[in-house]
């Protein structure tokens, strides 16, 4: 079986026309989306279930998710999971149901928004992958 890697972050689209992802569908070959939460550039806190922004975040990362999953040339979104809270926060995205509804499309495009605004220096290179 022949896998793909390609950052896809809750901001990340697939280009109208000559997408990768056409090709990867065409050859039936699969693809993990790394940096769904642009390192951690997606949270309005630190991610971490002590944070005053626990519950932002935690939805946050689940309409990403979810946003990640609506793509069926996606096999399966890689996000960095630190702590069990996080693992079930997922889960729990994985669970639901994956369409985002009209309000929570305009939330996830707002977070993205800031995400897109506070990436670290080092991570601007993911502002390259928006369309794929």
């Amino acid at each position: 079986m022949l896998v793909g890697i390609t950052p896809y972050t809750a901001k990340s689209k697939v280009l109208p026309k000559d997408s990768l992802f056409d090709a990867l569908k065409k050859h039936d070959i699969g693809c993990f989306g790394i940096k769904p939460f642009a390192s951690n550039s997606l949270f309005k806190g630190d991610s971490s279930p002590e944070s005053p922004d626990a519950e932002e975040d935690d939805r946050r990362a689940r309409l990403a998710i979810r946003h990640i999953l609506c793509n069926p040339a996606i096999t399966a979104p890689i996000p960095g999971l630190i702590n069990t809270h996080q693992v079930d926060n997922v889960a729990m995205a994985v669970k639901e149901r994956r369409q985002l509804d009209g309000k929570e499309s305009a939330e996830l495009e707002k977070a993205a928004e800031e995400m897109w605004a506070k990436l670290p220096g080092n991570y601007q290179w993911l502002k390259n992958w928006e369309y794929v």
